[in-house]
């Protein structure tokens, strides 16, 4: 019983983590590839502020499944999946979290400053190709752990 809970919890962590990572490449692509309008006030700010519990909750929760189901089930090969979650922990810390706070700081609903909004945010969305990659390098040492 444990085991599966251990395995559900890494899998869903590092599925959680990827799957926001394309969430924000996927409204970046939308807003700036038509052109459409950007969120702006409260939805804007909320997007900024959960950043870290967007990112980091569900890779710290995948790291220490990983790990105990290392220990648990006495199979390293979880702990190559930990340390990919690991590294997205740190790689958000780096450079996830920074951009998002610049971007926290700009009123997207000002039209003078609309282009460079645009371009931050598509920068910001950049910043999570190697979050993706991570989260699915993640889930396939998992898949492979698991068999």
């Amino acid at each position: 019983m444990l085991s599966t809970v251990l395995e559900a919890c890494t899998l869903l962590g590092a599925a959680f983590l990827t799957v926001y990572a394309i969430d924000v490449v996927v409204v970046e692509r939308l807003a700036n590839g038509g052109n459409r309008p950007l969120p702006c006030g409260a939805e804007w700010a909320a997007m900024c502020r959960r950043i870290h519990h967007r990112f980091i909750w569900p890779a710290a929760i995948s790291v220490v499944a990983a790990l105990v189901a290392s220990y648990y089930l006495e199979d390293d090969r979880w702990q190559v999946g930990a340390g990919l979650m690991i590294g997205a922990i740190c790689y958000t810390w780096d450079s996830i979290l920074p951009a998002g706070t610049v971007l926290n700081t700009v009123d997207p609903s000002r039209p003078a400053t609309l282009h460079l909004t645009r371009a931050r945010f598509r920068a910001y969305a950049i910043r999570h190709y190697p979050l993706i990659a991570l989260g699915l390098g993640a889930l396939a040492a998992y898949a492979w752990a698991h068999y």
